[in-house]
């Protein structure tokens, strides 16, 4: 043993671990014990972990304190493979199909010592008992969190306790900590503050960082501001990540300091690099809403702190993409994100994960799953959850309809402080919607509603007040009400004192107080009131602002992200009505506008690419691409935009209709049609007539079609209509497509005028007219449609009995044949055929 002593103290490592192993080998606990030791640090041998803990383990089970001591903090933490270990060896060892390898067999637990608190305490404990300071600390650490055993708060007294008698620093600290209340049960701050400094006077980081956030947050009696941050000076010079993060935080909100945002940064930034999560979440903070915004950056770190697995940063991040701050506006990846921070219990993520289940904005619509969400929010207490609980149960959305659970929801989460909830109860007294109309009721929780910061309860209110419904009539009282609505950022109630003093029955007209109010309306960002006031301003009235007032207004509204606005001035500086005309200007904000999530502008943008003439960017025109095209109008598609759904849908045509191709393209159009675009509507239901891109379902096809005529579609009219004909059975079916047909034809559509002609020849659905056919066919031929003219033709020629007749017919014949239709070129041949046959007959007659 001392030739091995003698070899370490000369470093002559592997000699000494030779001896050491020899001596361990037959048995020597002091021997094991440093054979253990030099597996740890790699003197002497290959480092390893897994070894040093073996030997350990040996060592301890005869008795050594040291070697005890070691395991329940190795135990405790937990080794990470060796840092000499290549990521090849550690991906061999550490991969299930190792087990059967030599290496394998040679490394069964791999190269990392895993955590295992429930051994972690059985080693401290036995050290603890055997008197080793350090373990007694732990092991009241273990007691105090309930780490591998149950909380037991007096147990972790007792061992801090017995540390601290040996003045271990640890047990110093771990007294602070207990009588600070970290643990939980009762706190003596005064008692924890005289523990803390014990351990400070040691030199402690953490016990000085716990100091100063003692003062600086504890009872009026021990508070000290000043000495505080000098504390959290000292602890974070000497590289305390909690105390960077805390010194941060006081510089970035000024608390007690001069605010600073460089000096926050820094500080934050440098306990980020140790590690300390909560502080990129502080950097976040500062660079989305400190005094010089930065939100690409803030998005950025918000990004880094999630992947971390921070789910505050996770819900974040999530709202970042749903408001397209800093990264592209992108609901999908909001939504996974949001879903990440839910999972991890962040109850504001249920609530907005429930909200875009219920809007199917980036993820499929799913009443069920978005009244799940709600739910775990409400028991929560979170009001904005119960208030959308009552939304679901008063629509019947994911449940059945209860109006009755509904108001009371409604009323918790009023009560709860949400002004939605308290309006929507205003609504549904003052609309008599499944509850007694009472306007009175009405007005108390429009008030209330207002009381808690909603403008929309101003403005109604103000309309009772207006009327005198529920309250007696005061017309200045509700003015009052809209002023105040409007100073706090309602532009309806701007645009509804424009429309007061405009022409009213309660107010006098004044055209000056009109005109200032929608410039308010325009102030607040509402695009319709600068196109109103452009249109006072083209009329000549003496209270319109300035072309000048008037670009200055809608920049204004434009920089401060309304996408309406930004894709308006982008059309003023492409036409050059109100101001300097700048091609360069207008694609800018096109591109802005289009970036944030404007249809119009995305629809737009596909148009000019797909061109690439008259547009600038960067000063340089834009370069016809048909692939950024596709881009943006697939953007604009995405939202419902019609005209870029069509364009899309023509360039999936052209490139051969491929199945894959046609099913992206109903989905496009769907999203149309659920948008209430008749066209898409009518589309969709074309697409499940034909099961094109889609199954095809007759009843899906109807279902569409219907909600396309009820807008007047009268395409959808006359595709309907010959549904009836052809796939329907019902005997009340061709009667109903013919007065379809009647409709669509009354609103100029040349198809309806053909298929009307064709069920008055056949008898189809109503009693056969040939006149009646005639007419029809005529409108339609008459307008170019080539199957009116063929069945014109044919009807004039079933009856000819006169050379002017049999020109008609013709006529007709020559026109559809014009337009390419083979059965007129064939009718025209025979006619010739039948011609020349006849002319040979009468000259044999006459010879």
């Amino acid at each position: 043993m001392e030739s091995a002593e003698a070899a370490f103290s000369e470093q002559r490592y592997a000699a000494a671990a030779a001896l050491f192993r020899e001596l361990a080998e037959n048995g020597n606990a002091a021997a094991k014990l440093r054979l253990a030791q030099l597996y740890e640090r790699g003197q002497g041998v290959l480092q390893s972990f897994v070894e040093a803990t073996r030997w350990y383990r040996q060592a301890a089970e005869q008795g050594s304190v040291v070697a005890q001591a070691r395991l329940g903090e190795i135990y405790m933490t937990g080794l990470e493979a060796p840092a000499t270990a290549s990521a090849s060896a550690r991906a061999r060892i550490e991969s299930p199909e190792a087990q059967d390898t030599l290496l394998g067999r040679m490394f069964p637990e791999g190269l990392s010592v895993r955590q295992d608190l429930q051994q972690a305490a059985q080693w401290n404990r036995a050290a603890a008992e055997a008197g080793d300071a350090g373990a007694q600390a732990r092991l009241g650490y273990q007691y105090a969190a309930g780490l591998g055993m149950d909380a037991d708060l007096a147990e972790a007294r007792q061992w801090f306790s017995a540390a601290a008698e040996q003045a271990h620093v640890s047990g110093q600290l771990g007294l602070g900590m207990l009588y600070s209340g970290s643990f939980g049960g009762a706190a003596d701050q005064a008692l924890a503050a005289e523990w803390f400094e014990r351990a400070v006077a040691q030199g402690n980081a953490t016990a000085t960082h716990c100091l100063a956030l003692l003062l600086l947050h504890g009872q009026d009696t021990i508070r000290d501001e000043p000495r505080a941050r000098v504390l959290l000076e000292e602890a974070a010079e000497a590289g305390q990540p909690g105390a960077m993060f805390q010194l941060g935080e006081l510089y970035r909100l000024g608390r007690g300091l001069p605010q600073d945002a460089a000096l926050a940064e820094t500080w934050l930034r440098r306990a980020v690099v140790r590690g300390h999560v909560k502080a990129l979440l502080s950097l976040v903070h500062l660079f989305d809403s400190g005094p010089e915004p930065d939100p690409n950056t803030a998005a950025l770190l918000c990004r880094d702190a999630a992947e971390l697995g921070d789910a505050e940063a996770q819900y974040r991040l999530g709202q970042f993409y749903l408001a397209g701050k800093g990264v592209p506006r992108d609901p999908t990846e909001a939504a996974r994100w949001i879903a990440k921070a839910a999972e991890r219990g962040v109850t504001a993520a249920y609530e907005r994960l429930g909200a875009l289940y219920a809007e199917g904005h980036g993820l499929p619509q799913d009443f069920q799953a978005a009244a799940d969400w709600f739910n775990r929010a409400a028991i929560k207490g979170d009001a904005k959850a119960l208030y959308h609980l009552g939304t679901l149960q008063i629509r019947g959305l994911g449940m059945a309809r209860d109006p009755v659970a509904a108001v009371a929801g409604y009323r918790s989460a009023a009560e709860k402080g949400s002004a939605a909830a308290s309006l929507q109860l205003g609504i549904i007294h003052a609309t008599g919607t499944d509850v007694p109309q009472d306007f009175a009721e009405a007005a108390k929780w429009y008030a209330r509603s207002a009381e808690q910061g909603h403008t929309d309860g101003l403005y109604n209110l103000a309309f009772l007040y207006l009327q005198g419904r529920g309250v007696r009539q005061d017309i200045p009282r509700a003015l009052d009400l809209l002023e105040q609505a409007a100073g706090a950022g309602s532009v309806e109630a701007a645009l509804a004192l424009h429309q007061q003093f405009t022409r009213s029955a309660y107010v006098v007209e004044n055209p000056l107080f009109a005109a200032q109010w929608l410039v308010r309306a325009a102030e607040l960002g509402s695009g319709p009131a600068v196109c109103r006031l452009a249109e006072l301003l083209d009329s000549g009235d003496p209270n319109a602002p300035s072309k000048e007032r008037l670009v200055s207004l809608l920049v204004g509204s434009a920089s401060k992200g309304d996408t309406k606005a930004q894709a308006m001035l982008a059309l003023w500086y492409l036409d050059g009505r109100y101001c300097t005309k700048d091609p360069r200007l207008a694609f800018r904000w096109f591109y802005r506008a289009a970036s944030g999530g404007d249809a119009f502008a995305q629809a737009w943008l596909g148009d000019a690419y797909a061109t690439g003439q008259g547009v600038y960017a960067n000063g340089q025109g834009v370069k016809a691409d048909l692939k950024e095209a596709a881009k943006w109008y697939e953007r604009a598609a995405q939202q419902g935009h019609g005209g870029a759904t069509r364009v899309l849908t023509q360039l999936g045509v052209a490139s051969g209709g491929r199945p894959e191709e046609m099913t992206r393209l109903f989905k496009l159009w769907l999203r149309g049609a659920e948008c209430g675009d008749p066209t898409a509507q009518r589309v969709v239901g074309d697409f499940y007539r034909r099961g094109v891109g889609v199954e095809r379902s007759p009843a899906e096809a109807e279902f569409w079609l219907s909600k396309a005529l009820v807008q007047g579609d009268s395409a959808a009219m006359v595709l309907l209509a010959g549904m009836l004909l052809e796939d329907s059975a019902d005997t009340a079916a061709p009667p109903r497509a013919v007065e379809l047909f009647r409709q669509a034809a009354v609103q100029g559509d040349i198809n309806a005028e053909y298929n009307l002609g064709v069920c008055l020849r056949r008898g189809l659905g109503v009693a056969p007219n040939r006149t009646q056919a005639a007419h029809h066919y005529g409108k339609a031929a008459a307008a170019g449609n080539e199957s009116a003219q063929l069945a014109l033709g044919d009807l004039i020629a079933e009856g000819a009995s006169c050379e002017a007749e049999w020109r008609d017919a013709l006529h007709w014949y020559h026109l559809a044949a014009e337009r390419g239709n083979a059965t007129a070129k064939a009718r025209l041949a025979e006619f010739e055929r039948n011609q020349s046959s006849s002319s040979a007959k009468n000259n044999m007659t006459a010879a």
